[in-house]
């Protein structure tokens, strides 16, 4: 980290004994070392391409850890970063992302995205096997290059707690890292994010529902607001108001997670609160409509603020993966 004066270690060697971890999956050659002893046709009989330029032996089909493999035996000075470290490190919803891969110097391919620079040797681990960087490494890159609000999705699911309440890591480790890196390209952007994350959105669309609420001017709406009378929480609620907002992916659903979600409203609605869904539509191509619907309800329970705005929201020009979590 230059700016900061300090000498960083920077992973970059082929050498390096986590290399030595990474485990086959199958027999990786490049296809031009192959080509050496070999004819064209006997190259492409008794083996299957993986990526451009690397094949496996035999009938291989392309699968994740095959991709994974045929880029480490292309660039085996690399370590999957982005949100390919993120699906390593079992990050919910990072699946379906472009393979993300560090080197130390930049490289092009088509349907990889490359990352370059300094990485220094302790922002590296092992994951299963794979090299990658370490989870607080992970998230600072994505919410410092991720342009778009994909980056608080990814930092709230990193910070989400699950049923045991535990989480991949925390806004203090977060912001720790930054105050160790005091030079790290983004780390105003890291911060920026950091503020609008939230650990208690669930799925992306929770998120982008959170942020349409909070930047409009609602920012008294809650995660996880609990219901009393209830062992019911809310996705976003105002326990000062008695209204909540759910997020309602039902064209996904199974007949029995409809079930659950009309008895879960129903004992809401039963406790005197109002309850207002949003769908992704609605926050696409609704907000107008959906934050004044909220504003009404709001002021039937005795709320006087300004009206809400319709605010940005910037998504991901590939969408949000829609799962039955949803």
């Amino acid at each position: 980290n230059r700016r900061s004066g300090r000498t960083e270690t920077v992973f970059n060697r082929p050498t390096d004994p986590i290399r030595k971890l990474v485990r086959p999956i199958h027999m990786m050659e490049r296809t031009q070392d192959l080509l050496r002893d070999r004819s064209d046709r006997s190259v492409r009989d008794a083996t299957t391409s993986v990526i451009h330029g690397v094949r496996a032996d035999g009938g291989a089909s392309a699968t994740i850890e095959g991709v994974r493999a045929a880029l480490l035996t292309a660039y085996p000075e690399g370590a999957f970063c982005g949100w390919s470290a993120a699906e390593l490190h079992a990050v919910p919803y990072s699946a379906g992302h472009p393979p993300e891969l560090w080197l130390p110097e930049q490289r092009r391919r088509t349907g990889v995205i490359v990352r370059c620079g300094h990485l220094p040797v302790e922002d590296v681990t092992t994951v299963s096997g794979w090299p990658a960087t370490t989870t607080v490494r992970t998230v600072v890159d994505l919410a410092r290059l991720t342009r778009n609000d994909e980056a608080v999705v990814a930092v709230d699911q990193f910070i989400r707690r699950d049923a045991t309440g535990r989480s991949i890591t925390t806004k203090r480790a977060i912001l720790q890292y930054l105050d160790d890196h005091p030079g790290i390209y983004g780390g105003t952007r890291v911060r920026e994010v950091l503020a609008e994350a939230d650990a208690g959105s669930q799925s992306p669309w929770e998120t982008y529902g959170r942020l349409v609420v909070h930047r409009s001017g609602l920012d008294f709406f809650r995660t996880q607001q609990p219901i009393p009378g209830t062992p019911y929480h809310a996705d976003l609620g105002s326990g000062r108001y008695r209204v909540a907002i759910e997020y309602d992916g039902g064209y996904h659903r199974t007949d029995e997670q409809q079930r659950a979600d009309v008895l879960r409203w129903n004992a809401i609605t039963g406790q005197g609160w109002g309850l207002i869904r949003a769908t992704s539509s609605t926050l696409l191509s609704g907000r107008a409509e959906f934050l004044d619907r909220v504003a009404r309800e709001l002021r039937t329970r005795g709320w006087s603020g300004p009206s809400p705005v319709n605010p940005r929201l910037t998504l991901p020009n590939r969408p949000a993966r829609r799962t039955s979590a949803d």
